[in-house]
């Protein structure tokens, strides 16, 4: 065989071991949405308490110091406080319920706890890469809380009606599950990125613990980003949080258009590629130093 023909034929083979591990990738990754369906729902009583309560608590408290605060400023009326009146705080708590379900949460990863218990080790010696498995809870999370999103929504809708949110349009709808899900995906990359740093640090549940705390605030948790002061409101609109939380429920009620979305669209890729390279760079440093047998 010909120099020329060698190099044809493990360049085929190079191919074909590529097709055939990115299928194989494709299948672990489906086969881990399904063991992470059967894990979230073993436990019955636990699922719904969990799942349905999630993100409802911060919301409601909001909504009762909103309506406090409009009630002292005579404002509970027709009247508004930097832009926002009553009725439109109502359907952005609303919005809240139903966004911040579908936003993924840090209990969803325990990367660090494998870490510290050297379980992961196992992961490390397989035909595959260990991400898939991590990326498979991720659409399982997803997939779920479309679910009780929706079933949060109809619920509200019920009692309320038109005073709940409801979407000024179906393309408002899908610009703003767009955003959510751009947005969701950067949580969970930076929350991966946090695990990982278990590498190296004993304690990483309270920088989870923080790391919330920044999303939530800087997104429009506790009070739409538009109603800050308009410089806080300015960098904000930089950050990831803000076009995953406030801004999509701001699309779903009419107050931002396409071209926001847009903007937003561009922000959130940008952040996606950055924390990817990041997450990439402290995953490798991370296995380098590791020993496997628990940190």
């Amino acid at each position: 065989m010909t120099p020329f023909a060698t190099d044809v034929s493990q360049a085929t083979r190079a191919r074909d071991g590529a097709g055939s591990q990115a299928s194989r990738n494709l299948r672990l990754l489906w086969r881990s949405v399904g063991y992470e369906f059967r894990k979230r729902i073993q436990f019955r009583t636990g699922f719904v308490v969990r799942e349905m309560m999630n993100g409802a608590v911060e919301p409601i408290i909001m909504l009762f110091v909103y309506a406090a605060l409009y009630r002292s400023a005579g404002a509970e009326g027709t009247g508004s406080l930097r832009g926002w009146s009553f009725d439109e705080i109502l359907k952005y708590v609303a919005g809240l319920l139903v966004v911040r379900k579908l936003v993924f949460h840090n209990r969803a990863l325990d990367v660090s706890t494998e870490i510290f218990e050297g379980r992961i080790t196992k992961y490390l010696v397989m035909p595959f890469r260990f991400f898939v498995l991590v990326q498979g809870r991720f659409i399982q999370y997803t997939l779920l809380q479309v679910v009780l999103a929706g079933l949060v929504w109809g619920i509200g809708y019920g009692i309320l009606g038109d005073r709940w949110l409801v979407p000024v349009s179906a393309a408002a709808t899908v610009q703003a599950m767009l955003l959510v899900g751009l947005g969701s995906y950067c949580c969970f990359l930076l929350y991966f990125i946090i695990h990982s740093l278990a590498f190296w640090l004993d304690v990483v549940w309270s920088l989870l613990v923080m790391a919330w705390f920044f999303i939530a605030f800087t997104g429009g948790s506790s009070m739409p980003v538009s109603q800050m002061p308009a410089g806080l409101a300015r960098v904000f609109e930089y950050g990831f949080p803000y076009w995953t939380i406030s801004a999509p429920i701001e699309v779903m009620m009419g107050r931002l258009g396409p071209g926001d979305v847009a903007r937003g669209t561009g922000i959130l890729v940008g952040w996606l590629i950055s924390l990817e390279v990041l997450r990439r760079f402290v995953w490798r440093r991370g296995l380098a130093k590791y020993v496997g047998a628990g940190m």
